[in-house]
């Protein structure tokens, strides 16, 4: 009888550490914007290589994006504890260089927790409620879906002037709202 309580034991342990998967939340965890840039006259895709993309009051104040690596796209984060966000774009092209072309974007939104599943937990949601920004190279900013999960795709996207012919306005301007 003990040789058999061993191996019904053994069974009933095999089922529960094979019941146990590791993998069960493979999706992405983190509720982080999507931005991608746009060329503002012909609302295409472009990649820019010379962008110093960097967050206010973030810990650390870390670059984001730093100049020399060409990106199209780039996650953006936010945080819980708060409701707004400021990032900031700096230009490191030669004629560019200069702290009064650089662009800010300050984001207001409501965080809202989500319970998304038993092996994943609770993720934060983010859902905008204004978009304010500068328009020294950027010309505007689309808010594409103004709720921001963790589905991994592009919800803001940023038109920048790319011409010398673009000039840009000293006022900041506000994105309308879908």
């Amino acid at each position: 009888m003990g040789r058999l309580t061993s191996i019904i034991a053994a069974i009933c342990l095999l089922a529960a550490l094979s019941g146990c998967n590791t993998s069960g939340c493979l999706e992405n965890r983190s509720s982080v914007p999507l931005v991608g840039f746009y060329d503002s006259a012909t609302k295409k895709s472009i990649s820019l290589d010379s962008l110093e993309i960097y967050g206010a009051d973030a810990p650390g104040d870390s670059i984001l994006s730093a100049p020399g690596t060409p990106i199209s796209q780039i996650y953006l984060p936010m945080r819980a504890t708060k409701d707004n966000v400021m990032w900031f774009i700096a230009y490191k092209w030669k004629n560019l260089d200069n702290l009064d072309l650089v662009d800010r974007i300050d984001l207001d939104y409501m965080a809202s927790p989500y319970f998304a599943s038993e092996e994943c937990g609770v993720i934060y949601r983010y859902r905008i409620t204004r978009c304010q920004y500068t328009r020294n190279l950027i010309d505007s900013i689309a808010i594409t879906d103004s709720l921001i999960t963790n589905i991994d795709t592009e919800r803001i996207k940023i038109f920048f002037r790319t011409s010398a012919d673009d000039e840009p306005e000293d006022q900041p301007q506000e994105s309308p709202q879908p």
